[in-house]
């Protein structure tokens, strides 16, 4: 448990961008019937993995057991 008084008065829980680009049902529970990569981890190592990809015109899908940004990455950040 977190002691309070360590933490500043605005302290969240929820990571800052999930304020600009919330999980939605579609994005959380369709997969796509074939993708040309599958990403699994949604770090910033799987989501920039992510991202080159489909820059480079690949069709990716980022699979976790949380949602984006839950795991490791985001609480080292």
């Amino acid at each position: 448990m977190i002691d309070k008084k360590f933490l500043t008065a605005d302290f969240r829980e929820l990571p800052y961008w999930w304020d600009k680009a919330p999980l939605t049902p579609e994005c959380v529970n369709e997969l796509p019937a074939i993708a040309d990569v599958a990403v699994v981890g949604s770090g910033f190592s799987g989501l920039m993995a992510a991202l080159t990809l489909a820059r480079a015109g690949k069709s990716v899908v980022v699979i976790d057991s949380e949602n984006c940004g839950y795991g490791a990455s985001r609480r080292n950040a």
